[in-house]
């Protein structure tokens, strides 16, 4: 009966860990870091 217990939390936080990778990879993709060096590449053209 634990070992049924134990699988179930195993896959729900595998499940979490999972959402959090994805969540991460897309922040990484589309967030902050990469307007931020978008931005750096706008200024250093309109300096030009």
């Amino acid at each position: 009966m634990i070992q049924e217990n134990l699988l179930f939390i195993a896959i729900a936080v595998f499940v979490l860990m999972l959402v959090g990778l994805i969540l991460t990879v897309v922040e990484l993709h589309y967030g902050a870091p990469k307007r931020q060096t978008e931005e750096r590449r706008t200024r250093e053209y309109s300096q030009r």
